[in-house]
C-alpha cells in the first residue's frame, strides 16, 4: 500500500461510530494523515418526512435536513475533541443521497488514500457478518477499505469459526 496521506471515515452516526471514528483516528496520527469524515442522510429518510408533509403534519424536510446536520457536527466535534486529533487535520463532508452511491462518489472526488468504515451500520443485526452498504462499497470502492470490528463483532466471528 502507497503512503496514507488521506482518509475516508463514512459514518452513519449509530453507537458503534465511535469505535470506526478512533479506529480512523489511530491510523491517521500514525501517517500524519488527514481525514474526511463523510455523514450522509440518506434520501429515503428525507422522502419519508416529504410524505409526512403530504398528509398535513407540520414537518418540513429542509428543517430535517439541517436539524440532522447541526445534531451530527456537534456529535463529530465531541468526537474529535476526545480524540487527539488536530481538527484542522479533519474535514467534514455532509451529503444527502444513497448512502453507497455517496461514499464511492466521494472517493472519485476526493481521491483518500484509504476508507475507515465499519461492518455494521444501522441495524445492528446480531446475524450479520457484514452491513449491506459496508458490503457494497468493499466490492466497489477503488482505494483500500479498511474494516473496524468491535469487540461484540470480533466475538460472534470467532463464535462463527468453530475451529
Amino acid at each position: 500500500m502507497d503512503t496514507i496521506k488521506k482518509i475516508l471515515v463514512p459514518l452513519a452516526f449509530t453507537d458503534y461510530s465511535q469505535g470506526v471514528f478512533d479506529c480512523a483516528v489511530q491510523v491517521a496520527l500514525k501517517n500524519n494523515a488527514r481525514l474526511i469524515v463523510l455523514s450522509i442522510i440518506n434520501s429515503r429518510n428525507i422522502e419519508s418526512v416529504e410524505t409526512i408533509v403530504a398528509m398535513g403534519y407540520d414537518v418540513d424536510a429542509e428543517h430535517y435536513v439541517e436539524e440532522i446536520r447541526r445534531d451530527r457536527k456537534q456529535r463529530l466535534n465531541k468526537m474529535a475533541d476526545e480524540s487527539k486529533i488536530d481538527k484542522d487535520r479533519v474535514k467534514i463532508l455532509f451529503k444527502v443521497g444513497k448512502p453507497v452511491d455517496e461514499i464511492l462518489k466521494t472517493i472519485t472526488k476526493e481521491m483518500p488514500d484509504l476508507v475507515v468504515m465499519g461492518t455494521r451500520g444501522r441495524s445492528n443485526l446480531k446475524n450479520s457478518i457484514i452491513g449491506a452498504v459496508a458490503e457494497k462499497v468493499f466490492k466497489r470502492s477503488p482505494v483500500n477499505v479498511l474494516s473496524y470490528r468491535d469487540e461484540a463483532v470480533k466475538k460472534s466471528l470467532k463464535e462463527k469459526l468453530h475451529f
